[in-house]
């Protein structure tokens, strides 16, 4: 008996739209496991929920293909987080886990520490990529309870410490041992900023200036006026909204003085490249848990890179490749346990067992649940040509052919 023609081009137009969204038919007729994805699909993280999808798709496409896990095929399912008010949060988790009845959860920055309350009270393994004191603090009230919740890197004061190592290894040598600081008014903010005075104090450095600014800042005279007297080494600037530290730049290069800038993670959000390009040459900053490029350390991490850029049309964005490890770390463990459902088994084995990445390192979470940088380094960016380029991912140990280029805005005394 032969197919009416109208009826498969209707199968085959529904299978193109379920591949579309992240949905694949099933494998062998089994149901598909649900993995939830509470990601903000609107409001002003939405690009940055963009990177997260793209890098959770990217896995799940790769292990559908592969004839999926267990035999069966992931279903994504979505919730739209907005600004990760906390009444948001506990929706998404109520909703994911409670009603959907999701198998595991894989968020990008997931808001904060009530994220882990949240979805600490279900079973199901919950990934985030907060990289939050906050959120470590509440976990340590009783790890047995969060067993569940893993964060993919680590924290604040870490990462600002590896930023100074950073800056302080460059092949350039400094006017002076004064940092200028400006920091957002969050937790983010603000332990990035005693981080980084902790580590200054530590090595002979004095933070000259130190400014804690709200997001949404847009006049700098004031503070720029003081740095152009203080004419410090270096400003490191750690907001995270691409419009602040863009009108920062651009009031600073009216009359620049002869210091390097570091945007920190501030540098990352897609809009800045996009907007500033080549204009932001010079400019460095770094990324948790990245994939380094343009080019992969190895082969299969340079092939990665291609396939994404292919898949999606774009370089991975800060957490693409961090989710995308999620998910995949997430899988192996399913496939040891060898029961999708066996959620504490799960969680044991993901919280003791080292995994080995496309890019060479091998990772492990430590006691708080997090995976520190002595396992995932970051990735210190610089623009060069209007592009992010990573010229470190430890401090003194230059990345492949790429190096620390003197910004065009410093001269020659």
């Amino acid at each position: 008996m032969t197919m009416n023609k109208s009826l498969l081009s209707v199968i085959l137009l529904a299978i193109f739209f379920l591949s579309a969204i992240g949905i694949a038919p099933a494998a062998s007729g089994k149901d598909p496991i649900k993995v939830g994805v509470p990601l903000p699909m609107t409001g002003p993280y939405a690009s940055d929920g963009v990177g997260y999808y793209r890098g959770i798709k990217f896995a799940v496409d790769e292990i559908n293909e592969a004839g999926g896990l267990l035999g069966r095929s992931l279903e994504i399912i979505r919730f739209d987080t907005q600004e990760f008010a906390p009444e948001t949060v506990m929706q998404a988790a109520d909703k994911l886990m409670g009603r959907d009845k999701v198998d595991v959860i894989h968020a990008g920055w997931a808001g904060w520490g009530q994220v882990v309350r949240s979805y600490g009270k279900y079973d199901a393994p919950f990934f985030m990529y907060d990289e939050s004191i906050l959120a470590i603090q509440v976990f340590r009230e009783n790890p047995e309870k969060y067993a569940n919740v893993f964060q993919l890197g680590d924290v604040e004061k870490t990462i600002a410490k590896d930023v100074f190592d950073v800056m302080e290894s460059l092949p350039y040598s400094y006017p002076n041992k004064k940092i200028a600081a400006i920091v957002a008014d969050d937790s983010w903010g603000t332990e990035s900023g005693t981080g980084l005075k902790d580590r200054a104090k530590e090595k002979g450095w004095e933070v000259a200036l130190y400014e804690v600014v709200p997001y949404g800042t847009r006049e700098w005279g004031p503070i720029l006026t003081k740095i152009r007297a203080i004419k410090p080494a270096w400003i490191y600037v750690e907001i995270v909204s691409a419009p602040d530290v863009m009108t920062f730049f651009r009031q600073f290069m009216k009359a620049p003085t002869n210091s390097l800038i570091n945007f920190g993670y501030s540098l990352v959000p897609p809009e800045f490249i996009e907007t500033m390009g080549e204009g932001a040459n010079g400019i460095m900053g770094e990324s948790i848990t990245a994939m380094p490029g343009p080019k992969g350390p190895t082969p299969a991490a340079d092939a990665w890179l291609e396939k994404f850029r292919e898949k999606f049309g774009a370089d991975p964005q800060a957490g693409s490749y961090a989710v995308y490890v999620g998910v995949k770390m997430w899988a192996a463990a399913v496939e040891k346990v060898g029961d999708v459902q066996k959620y504490q088994e799960i969680n044991q084995h993901i919280a003791t067992t080292p995994y080995k990445t496309i890019a060479g390192n091998t990772i492990s979470f430590d006691e708080d649940h997090k995976i520190p940088i002595s396992t995932w380094p970051l990735t210190h960016l610089q623009v060069q040509d209007g592009r992010l380029v990573t010229i470190y991912t430890r401090p003194g140990e230059k990345y492949l052919d790429y190096e620390f280029q003197i910004p065009p805005w410093i001269k020659a005394d």
